[in-house]
């Protein structure tokens, strides 16, 4: 299975601040998740595959934001800010591509679908956050559009443990197959 294609959702600096999400498990969920996207995506590299990153980006003014998060007032992935930006530990290469999403589906009115038609991928393997919103999204979205969905589940998390592992358990069987990386490598015949 070589056909494939890794997407990393969301792994901006302002989701793992403390100070904009006190209730988060994700900064102490960062060195874990960090470790195992880069793990992934340097095997899919080693491999000629694509890895495509997503970042999360809003407008100052947030006319761009999800409804609540204009309701709220509440800025985070501001356009020109630091926090809109990938983690810089994360090991992005000329290479790779970077995306921008306004909403949660990492198809939703971006060029995911132009790039992947041009890619022909039968298989997207998903990483990233927060699994119980982005990546589901995208997973559901994927999903309808008839391709076949690996969940990196040590390279994804939520703002709650618990949030992650009801996400992963509702999509694990129905819209994707929710693997460790090792089992990922071994499924598309990167190990034997």
């Amino acid at each position: 299975m070589k056909n494939l294609v890794l997407i990393v959702i969301d792994l901006v600096q302002d989701y793992f601040n403390p100070a904009l999400w006190p209730n988060s498990q994700l900064p102490e969920a960062r060195q874990r998740l960090v470790a195992a996207t880069n793990e992934l995506a340097a095997l899919f590299r080693a491999h000629n595959l694509p890895v495509i990153w997503f970042r999360q980006e809003f407008a100052p003014d947030l006319s761009d934001a999800f409804l609540h998060v204009q309701r709220s007032g509440k800025p985070y992935a501001i356009q020109g800010t630091a926090g809109c930006q990938l983690l810089p530990e994360l090991q992005i290469k000329p290479e790779d591509r970077i995306l921008v999403k306004k909403r949660y589906s990492a198809f939703f009115q971006t060029d995911l679908d132009t790039v992947l038609g041009r890619l022909q991928p039968q298989t997207l393997v998903l990483a990233g956050i927060t699994t119980a919103w982005c990546v589901r999204s995208t997973a559901v979205d994927a999903y309808q559009r008839d391709y076949r969905v690996l969940l990196a589940k040590e390279a994804m998390a939520g703002f709650t443990a618990r949030d992650h592992l009801e996400s992963v358990h509702a999509m694990n069987g129905l819209v994707g197959i929710a693997l460790s990386n090792a089992e990922i490598a071994h499924r598309i015949g990167f190990s034997d």
